[in-house]
């Protein structure tokens, strides 16, 4: 992962193309949790437009990032997945629209559509 910082808002870039296999989705889960726990702020931005596949072993990543960030009082903004991933997700009700709204993520297009949603 690639990690910047947009003012108080810390943006991890997932530098993968897959994610299939599980050990690599657990160290990329180790990465992203390092990176949200060296970092104050409790607001992150996934970035995914890097990623163009994942199979069921990359949810497990992302939903433990968000249970550190919402221990920590903050929020957790998914941004540029592409159609398969966005898909994905939907299906297992894991992203937040109006047909589901009970799901465990937010997602946006852009990376500055999430860092806007999380300025609020």
């Amino acid at each position: 992962i690639s990690v910047k910082e947009s003012g108080p808002i810390l943006i991890l870039t997932v530098e993968l193309a897959r994610i299939s296999e599980y050990g690599l989705a657990e160290a990329m889960g180790k990465e992203l949790i390092d990176a949200a726990l060296q970092h104050p702020s409790p607001q992150v931005v996934v970035d995914l437009s890097k990623l163009q596949y994942m199979s069921s072993v990359g949810y497990g990543p992302f939903i433990s990032l968000r249970a550190r960030v919402q221990e920590g009082g903050g929020r957790l903004v998914l941004s540029c997945l592409s159609p398969v991933i966005k898909q994905l997700f939907e299906t297992t009700r894991l992203l937040i629209n109006p047909h589901s709204p009970g799901s465990l993520f937010e997602f946006t297009d852009t990376v500055p559509a999430a860092v806007a949603l999380l300025s609020v």
